[in-house]
């Protein structure tokens, strides 16, 4: 489904390389873990995938391919028949991802490109169910609702029922779980379980042990912007080849350990 091949990112202005030489794959109905520690460039890795990284600011280098197409060299008119309807992207930020001045409902509308009505009643009715899929029977309130009314864990939500809605074929979650609550967090990563069991692809982008054990069927671990190890997720956690790795893991560990 998904081949990166030599993927190699640098700056135009400083000339320094972020990413270098990333290699991976996912198949369908494969989840794939990113992990490492900020900075590690597994972001940045994954917005290349779906051409997000501002051309005029980086020189991308290698092979994007999307279901045999060169992701790379698609032209940016085009790349809005990939975005959300193949390969969407929940954010690590979804206070950044929504207009602070424009209602969830109208803006969800907007980005749907709704024209009429009668697709805009079609379209309330499918966004109430997928919220309700998410924990959120309350669609006229949310639709009704500016983001700074909502909690971050509620708005993540919502980027997850706008992607289901859409129903690509590859989901990028990134860091979903980073900025929200412990309650929000278990909501999300049950909603996530429920697209893994349904055959959804994705890549999950996490500095959070826990959240790839639970939810990767393999990781590859990132540091200073090159993949150091790669593997299934059990066989890379219970025995680290890299030294980098059993330090990863054996932090994760320990801070288990205290929260007990």
């Amino acid at each position: 489904m998904l081949t990166v091949t030599n993927l190699s990112i640098r700056t135009k202005q400083t000339k320094e390389t972020l990413v270098r030489s990333v290699s991976f794959s996912v198949k369908s109905g494969e989840v794939l873990g990113l992990i490492g520690e900020s900075g590690s460039g597994k972001s940045m890795t994954s917005k290349c995938i779906m051409r997000l990284l501002n051309p005029r600011l980086f020189d991308l280098h290698g092979s994007v391919q999307w279901n045999g197409k060169e992701m790379l060299a698609v032209k940016l008119n085009e790349l809005d028949g990939y975005r959300g309807k193949q390969i969407s992207m929940i954010p690590q930020n979804p206070m950044t991802a929504f207009a602070p001045m424009l209602k969830l409902g109208k803006q969800m509308e907007l980005g749907f490109s709704l024209k009429g009505c009668r697709e805009r009643t079609q379209f309330r009715g499918q966004l109430a169910a997928a919220l309700a899929d998410v924990n959120l029977p309350d669609a006229e309130k949310i639709i009704n609702s500016y983001p700074h009314e909502l909690s971050g864990g509620t708005l993540q939500r919502v980027m997850i029922a706008l992607t289901i809605l859409q129903r690509p074929e590859l989901i990028i979650a990134d860091e979903i779980t980073t900025a929200v609550d412990a309650a929000s967090e278990y909501l999300i990563l049950n909603e996530l379980e429920k697209l893994r069991r349904a055959g959804v692809s994705m890549i999950v982008v996490t500095h959070d042990f826990g959240v790839a054990a639970r939810l990767c069927d393999r990781v590859a671990v990132m540091k200073d912007g090159e993949i150091i190890e790669e593997g299934k997720t059990r066989e890379v956690f219970s025995a680290p080849q890299h030294e980098y790795t059993r330090q990863l893991v054996q932090a994760s560990v320990l801070f288990q350990e205290e929260l007990c």
